[in-house]
């Protein structure tokens, strides 16, 4: 506990992992109770990444106490530091779960309901109504939580329904034109620092689907890079070009498909060796699972879970 203090009195703003060591709340739990709740709001950097205060780590431990102590977040979050100091002293902990289990069920059932409209839409092939269900979503959800809990659910579900004959390819394309249109919109509105570390986000060469890039790109500025989009069917060498000439850290690639896993292995192979140690490669997607074992081994990350593609860009 010295060490904390003595650490914490040399230095005025902590990033986020910093802040999750010291308070022992995990870090989407810290973004869940800013995003959701508006608990606390940290500083952002000229790259959007948090920065927090000695009083926000403080307030972090009084609303933890009040949690453990049996109050929802929900009840905690608008109180003032003296409120949650008074409630800490006064309250009796009980025997109840941790905070990052103190999920608010409200809101998994909207996201529910919201990709049941959605698939509903898609199979009326109605266009209008389509866009009027995720553009309301859009705007009523958190941006991580639309990208990660609405559109990439939502392609898993039409992709298992493809494969079970319960829609055709028209159905699909309906989905990709209508929710590609939307995330182009909202790459083009982000507004980010000249400064921030750049990434390169592509598809390789065979894989088609776009929604994966937008949504890893999308990811990225959310955690503070700057995502330089080139889209799908691109060969090796154009993007090693690209990532040379943007001074990029990261290529991220995207598989969505499943197809032709030896012309992915290939252009990844190709890519890692243009690229030497220039800049890190991820590659994620439903097909990154199947690629895992031949590609690890030659230093290219595999990630199936935006969530993880998220915290690895924010440790980067």
């Amino acid at each position: 506990m010295n060490i904390i203090i003595h650490t914490m009195k040399r230095k005025s703003k902590y990033p986020i992992q910093y802040v999750s060591n010291v308070t022992g709340l995990k870090p989407y739990i810290l973004r869940s109770w800013e995003s959701r709740y508006a608990a606390i709001c940290p500083e952002r950097t000229e790259t959007n990444r948090r920065l927090y205060t000695v009083g926000d780590i403080r307030r972090l431990r009084l609303i933890n106490d009040a949690i453990l102590s049996g109050h929802s977040i929900s009840q905690v979050a608008p109180m003032s530091d003296d409120e949650l100091l008074r409630l800490s002293k006064y309250g009796k902990r009980s025997n109840v779960s941790p905070p990052e289990r103190d999920i608010d069920n409200s809101a998994e059932n909207e996201t529910k309901i919201v990709i049941s409209s959605a698939l509903y839409k898609i199979r009326q092939l109605d266009q209008v109504g389509l866009e009027k269900v995720l553009d309301r979503a859009a705007v009523n959800l958190p941006r991580s939580k639309y990208l990660h809990h609405v559109v990439q659910p939502l392609f898993g579900k039409i992709g298992e329904m493809w494969a079970a004959g319960d829609m055709k390819i028209i159905h699909e394309r309906l989905a990709t034109l209508v929710i590609r249109s939307q995330l182009l919109d909202m790459l083009k509105s982000t507004i980010l620092s000249d400064s921030a570390p750049r990434l390169v986000v592509a598809a390789p060469v065979g894989q088609w689907h776009e929604t994966g890039c937008l949504v890893a790109a999308l990811t990225a500025a959310e955690s503070g890079w700057r995502p330089m989009y080139f889209g799908p069917n691109l060969p090796a060498e154009e993007i090693a070009a690209a990532a040379q000439s943007t001074n990029s850290k990261i290529i991220a690639l995207s598989v969505g498909q499943r197809i032709n896993p030896s012309i992915t292995l290939r252009e990844v192979r190709k890519l890692k060796k243009y690229c030497a140690k220039q800049a890190k490669i991820i590659v994620g997607g439903y097909g990154a699972l199947n690629l895992k074992a031949r590609l690890e081994p030659i230093g290219v990350k595999c990630i199936t879970d935006v969530k993880v593609f998220s915290k690895e860009l924010e440790t980067s």
